[in-house]
């Protein structure tokens, strides 16, 4: 069995992952941690903005890799396989796609994210996944 688990850093991601040891430890599941970064792309189109793209590019790189190491130290001593990944693009689309690439079986994800504007963006990624996925989805409710 394997378990994705889509991160951004904010308490409502912890406590997915908190849900998804406990749910992996039980069914002897592996555990696939994903954070994706946004695109840059928008800056590509003005030229004059390249070297700032590039710090922007390099700066999402950093902070996909803090929060995975967070995530692998949180799950250090997982019983089962942990698999961390960051890619680039649209969360709800890179979440549906790592879950097919991978053939996991559930995908366990948060209702919040990072900030006010990121409740409301987590928020709409969580309702895509929930209608585009072909897997099931376990929505974790953060603390209000």
């Amino acid at each position: 069995m394997k378990i994705l688990v889509p991160v951004d850093g904010s308490k409502s991601s912890e406590k997915c992952i908190d849900v998804a040891r406990e749910m992996g430890e039980k069914l002897g599941a592996d555990l696939i941690i994903l954070t994706v970064t946004p695109e840059t792309s928008v800056f590509e189109q003005y030229p004059a903005n390249f070297a700032y793209t590039l710090e922007v590019e390099k700066a999402n790189v950093e902070r996909a890799k803090a929060i995975l190491k967070d995530a692998e130290n949180k799950l250090i001593d997982y019983p089962h396989n942990v698999e961390t990944i960051y890619t680039t693009g649209s969360p709800s689309e890179q979440i549906c796609t790592c879950s097919e690439d991978k053939d996991v079986d559930l995908i366990v994800m948060g209702n919040r994210g990072l900030g006010a504007f990121s409740r409301t963006l987590l928020g709409s990624v969580s309702n895509k996944v929930l209608n585009h996925s072909r897997k099931s989805v376990l929505v974790v409710k953060a603390d209000i």
